[in-house]
């Protein structure tokens, strides 16, 4: 049998009771640490089929640190290339402030290999804001790699340059700018004031032969037709195209297209008279 307990004992058990109990709700109500706010981060990056433009991704819609509601501006990265042949000269940035991705426009020094890995990085801690002030990490970053595009760019040929048989028909200045797309577009004028503007799509491919590659282009306006050859790149100061083409539809009697194995001038009956010289356009460089 249990021994009674003494009436005069009550209060206390009562009152260690209320005291657990007390205890117990302001366990269960203890509120947890505020939050820290989460700055924008960036969630990725890709770049266009030319090289040119790097588009970054933001977690949020973002704005220039420091100051209210502006865009962010090309202060407000940095910008390294490393690996490969090209190297980082300068970029200009395309942001509307609120919106949550900036388009980078790189401008490069020498001819990509492909080996490229462009970082780009805010420049300091408070130079990428949201729309609440909290900033960016400063160690945020994003890595791309660039592409060997090959031909794609923009490309004249004026004076010594053009071909004998270029010179041969009056022309004075040709121009030719190759797509990321596959089209391709040619420009010509003569010394007589003749106009020529002709379009269609290209295939460029690699071959085993050097570092000379191979063309085909498939002309469709104003006419139809086809041509096939060769050609070169050279990372100068100024990036120097060695091309050489033949039409191959409708065919030309006597002459072939020019082969990597045979190299430049083997075009059949022009020979070497064929051989076009482009320098990189002043608006692609």
């Amino acid at each position: 049998m249990k021994p009674a307990i003494h009436s005069s004992a009550y209060p206390a058990v009562v009152l260690f009771i209320v005291l657990i109990f007390l205890s117990c709700r302001k366990q269960d109500t203890t509120e947890d640490p505020p939050v820290t706010p989460q700055g924008p981060e960036m969630s990725g990056a890709s770049v266009s089929g030319d090289n040119k433009l790097i588009t970054l991704r933001f977690s949020k819609g973002i704005y220039k640190g420091g100051v209210l509601n502006q865009a962010v501006t090309a202060d407000d990265f940095l910008v390294q290339v490393e690996g490969g042949a090209a190297t980082a000269d300068s970029f200009r940035v395309t942001h509307t402030a609120g919106h949550d991705s900036v388009v980078l426009r790189l401008y490069l020094k020498g001819l990509a290999n492909g080996s490229e890995r462009v970082t780009v990085k805010p420049n300091g801690a408070q130079a990428i804001v949201d729309n609440q002030a909290h900033p960016i990490s400063e160690t945020a970053q994003v890595v791309v790699q660039l592409a060997d595009i090959g031909i794609i760019g923009s490309w004249v040929s004026t004076g010594e340059n053009l071909s004998p048989v270029f010179q041969q028909f009056g022309f004075d200045s040709v121009y030719m700018q190759f797509r990321a797309d596959g089209s391709y577009q040619f420009e010509s004028f003569t010394t007589g004031g003749i106009h020529n503007y002709l379009t269609g799509t290209f295939v460029q491919t690699l071959s085993d032969t050097g570092s000379i590659r191979l063309i085909a282009l498939s002309q469709q306006s104003p006419v139809s037709g086809t041509a096939s050859g060769i050609f070169r790149l050279h990372d100068e100061p100024v990036a120097r195209l060695v091309y050489e083409v033949v039409q191959t539809e409708p065919a030309v009697s006597g002459m072939t297209p020019p082969t990597p194995e045979l190299g430049f001038g083997s075009s059949g009956l022009l020979g070497s008279d064929n051989i076009q010289v482009f320098l990189k356009d002043a608006s692609d460089r």
